[in-house]
């Protein structure tokens, strides 16, 4: 599975939804927008353009963080942390993929129990995202 996790900060393409488009032109099996520098409402601006370009190419599209987001444009996959999981179980009702970030095979279980249908294990290599932190490697996984 090819799931391209977005960072507008680092886009090749001037303009974000140009790049955008490549990706979904290039066939991933989902995009997740992950831009959490954005309030909400930013967010759900530069959602609903991604998502009519998910569609447009038969990409699966996935809101990071901001569930209401999700909700309110009628997508039904969203990636969150454990603390959001733990926080927001009565909001998830409905959606078909719950997405989870962990770090541990304690969380992960967790997160299952919870009603995770999918975990994200992070961070196995260096990142930017998380300046400072050393990846945990292969074996940790």
């Amino acid at each position: 599975m090819i799931i391209a996790v977005t960072d507008r900060k680092i886009s090749v393409a001037s303009d974000f939804l140009e790049q955008m488009e490549s990706v979904a032109a290039s066939s991933p099996d989902m995009i997740i927008l992950r831009e959490k520098d954005l309030s909400e409402a930013e967010y759900r601006y530069l959602a609903i353009e991604c998502l009519r370009i998910c569609d447009s190419h038969d990409v699966r599209f996935c809101v990071n963080t901001f569930i209401k987001t999700a909700i309110s444009i009628n997508n039904k996959r969203v990636q969150i942390s454990l603390d959001s999981l733990k926080e927001n179980r009565e909001s998830l009702d409905g959606f078909e993929e719950i997405w989870v970030s962990v770090h541990s095979a304690e969380e992960a279980a967790e997160a299952e129990s919870l009603g995770a249908t999918h975990l994200i294990y992070g961070n196995v290599f260096k990142t930017t995202c998380k300046p400072g932190a050393e990846g945990k490697g292969l074996k940790a996984l």
